[in-house]
């Protein structure tokens, strides 16, 4: 369980962290590529950002480092927290794949969260 665990952090971690950074650092290529983009302010788009890319590095950080270990929860429940307001946002807009999309991430940042506090504790 253990290493799937680390596995489903690190690539969430991944797509967090590269899709978050593109957003806040090509502004003008995420809003071509991504019709929601334009749709929020700026400043809200770079504190989402920056909200995942702080959280996708929450999900490995602690437990490479064996400093703060809970935090790996923490960053799930958080990023999950994200992907439930992003879900409401998207289907708002009737974007069914983005909202598909946030079920998705938010059943395993759920998974990971739960287990990582009860099941296989870093």
């Amino acid at each position: 369980m253990t290493a799937v665990l680390w596995a489903l952090q690190a690539i969430l971690a991944l797509i967090l962290v590269v899709a978050a950074t593109v957003r806040a650092t090509r502004y003008e290529f995420a809003k071509q590529q991504m019709a929601w983009v334009g749709a929020i302010p700026r400043q809200l788009l770079l504190f989402i950002s920056v909200a995942e890319i702080l959280g996708g590095l929450g999900l490995v950080l602690p437990g490479i480092t064996g400093t703060a270990v809970r935090l790996t929860s923490i960053a799930a429940a958080s990023l999950a927290a994200i992907q439930v307001l992003a879900f409401g946002f998207h289907l708002s807009r009737h974007e069914l794949r983005n909202a598909g999309a946030n079920v998705a991430l938010l059943g395993l940042l759920v998974f990971i969260a739960v287990s990582r506090l009860t099941i296989a504790p870093l």
